[in-house]
């Protein structure tokens, strides 16, 4: 699924073959097992799109499990978008666009080997989307009780400085105030299905400096100066501005620190 050739893919094959773990090391419910071990040879790209996979005999035989686990398993995968079962023809590999990616599963498999980062740019694409648009229409429907919420967040955030987990709630929290007052609940499942099952780190980092967590609160302060006076326009075009400005930024960082990892691996 991601351009290795067949020679290689037959290599991550017999090594995942040879690393099945035995029955008495599985969990309870083994369709679960099952459906998470061939999701990751799918979407790592040791099965690639168009290929079928082995029939049901022989993944019984791999896995060490019963035709009923192993058909339990492959009923989810296709639910999920990454297979294909069709009698007559076996279970083919789908591709990636057929994938559900707001499955948790699935987008936390996927972000695994998202090694240059571009389904996390599109994550984030759907999330500025998203907020923007809720804040656009939660300006003329936040409460006094809201708006003192989001007042309050802002002053513990500044209090948080040196807690960096604590600031990270809170960031979350003045986000999740205003989704809420959206009253998109569409919007709210999606973004929290980003943050919760995405495996996504936040827009911050454990080693984000005081100035850049400073920087976090006075943007979270011209989104709450705009939904105060009842501008959405300009609430959703800071919250965009403030969550592209922090993902840019978080990418110099990852980037940063993969070079310096790469370059401690070849000392």
């Amino acid at each position: 699924m991601f351009g290795m050739d067949g020679a290689q893919r037959s290599i991550l094959r017999q090594g995942a073959f040879a690393n099945r773990r035995k029955p008495s090391q599985r969990p309870g419910r083994l369709a679960s097992v099952v459906v998470e071990e061939l999701a990751h040879e799918i979407i790592g790209g040791t099965w690639s799109e168009g290929e079928v996979l082995p029939n049901e005999p022989a993944l019984c035989a791999e896995f060490g499990f019963s035709r009923t686990v192993i058909r339990e398993a492959l009923k989810l995968l296709e639910e999920r978008g990454l297979v294909r079962v069709e009698q007559g023809r076996g279970t083919t590999v789908q591709p990636r666009d057929s994938l559900n990616l707001l499955d948790p599963l699935v987008l936390q498999i996927a972000l695994e080997y998202d090694y240059d980062m571009a389904l996390l740019d599109n994550l984030i694409a759907v999330r500025r989307v998203l907020e923007r648009e809720m804040a656009f229409a939660a300006a003329t429907r936040l409460t006094d009780d809201e708006l003192a919420s989001l007042a309050d967040n802002l002053e513990r955030m500044e209090a948080a400085y040196a807690d960096y987990e604590r600031f990270r709630a809170l960031d979350l929290g003045f986000h999740a105030i205003v989704m809420k007052a959206s009253g998109n609940e569409v919007g709210l499942t999606i973004v929290r299905a980003i943050h919760r099952h995405g495996g996504i780190t936040p827009l911050l980092s454990s080693g984000s400096s005081r100035a850049a967590l400073a920087r976090t609160v006075a943007a979270h302060q011209g989104v709450y100066e705009a939904l105060a006076a009842r501008d959405g326009e300009l609430a959703g075009q800071r919250l965009s501005d403030h969550i592209d400005a922090a993902w840019v930024e978080r990418k110099k960082s990852q980037r940063s620190r993969s070079a310096r990892r790469s370059t401690s691996a070849t000392r």
